[in-house]
């Protein structure tokens, strides 16, 4: 997704709405009207939302152990992250008005068809928006279905977990569908991908993770208690409708 940093608490975007085309562009003869086309922009305030969470441990761990204390900050920061992501999907996958097809999961070969969907979805962003997607955004366990796929002789479609298929190559770590990047999330449901290019996305963030470490918060100071806070501000749209697609399962 692009990211950009804002100064208030809340930002307005534009989207655009369908390109008309009254007569159509093409070759104008000299002295002839030249044809008109035209577009709109439709503008939506999005406020910013907070993640944040925080954790207790005990002071002694700050004096006395500071290599665990910051352990505990970057397990906190990382669990930050984690909701991070699936706030931003979530976001996306919800927005009404994108791009949307289903396929067909009934048959006997659900990851033959789950792929074929998501190369159909490729297609569909780059004709709509002239982008090239840029993310695979699928549930671990549709990713799960495509990586243990055989074929009729039971050798793996995707490469064995030691040789490659047949014994050709050596094993290599799935990152990539069709050649885009694919990224695994719980945030979108079992048996629906997203295919994004990245310009039809954008979040804004207000700074960034911001970790406090309070010694007297409510009654710390009696059980010898830290609390360590960690929270940002962001906000995430679909500014390109064309540039998301959304597979789902018939």
């Amino acid at each position: 997704f692009q990211e950009a940093q804002i100064s208030g608490n809340a930002i307005t975007y534009f989207t655009e709405n369908a390109f008309e085309s009254q007569s159509g562009i093409g070759t104008t003869a000299q002295n002839n009207k030249k044809p008109q086309v035209s577009t709109s922009f439709a503008g939506t305030t999005l406020a910013l939302s907070k993640i944040a969470a925080y954790i207790k441990e005990t002071d002694e761990i700050v004096t006395d152990a500071p290599f665990l204390a910051s352990e505990v900050r970057n397990s906190l920061v990382y669990q930050l992250g984690v909701v991070e992501d699936a706030t931003l999907i979530g976001a996306v996958a919800g927005t009404s008005g994108i791009q949307g097809g289903t396929y067909g999961a009934g048959s006997s070969s659900v990851a033959a068809n789950i792929a074929d969907g998501i190369l159909y979805a490729i297609k569909a962003v780059k004709g709509a928006s002239a982008y090239d997607a840029s993310a695979i955004i699928i549930n671990p366990a549709d990713m799960f279905a495509l990586q243990i796929a055989k074929d009729s002789n039971l050798q793996y479609v995707g490469g064995g977990y030691f040789p490659g298929a047949y014994g050709n190559g050596d094993y290599q770590v799935v990152n990539a569908l069709w050649g885009v990047p694919v990224f695994e999330s719980t945030a979108v449901s079992q048996g629906d991908v997203l295919v994004v290019a990245k310009q039809a996305v954008k979040v804004w963030a207000k700074g960034g993770v911001d970790v406090k470490l309070y010694e007297q918060n409510e009654d710390d100071a009696i059980y010898n208690r830290v609390t360590l806070l960690a929270e940002e501000r962001v906000a995430c749209a679909v500014v390109d409708l064309k540039g998301v697609y959304l597979l789902e399962a018939e």
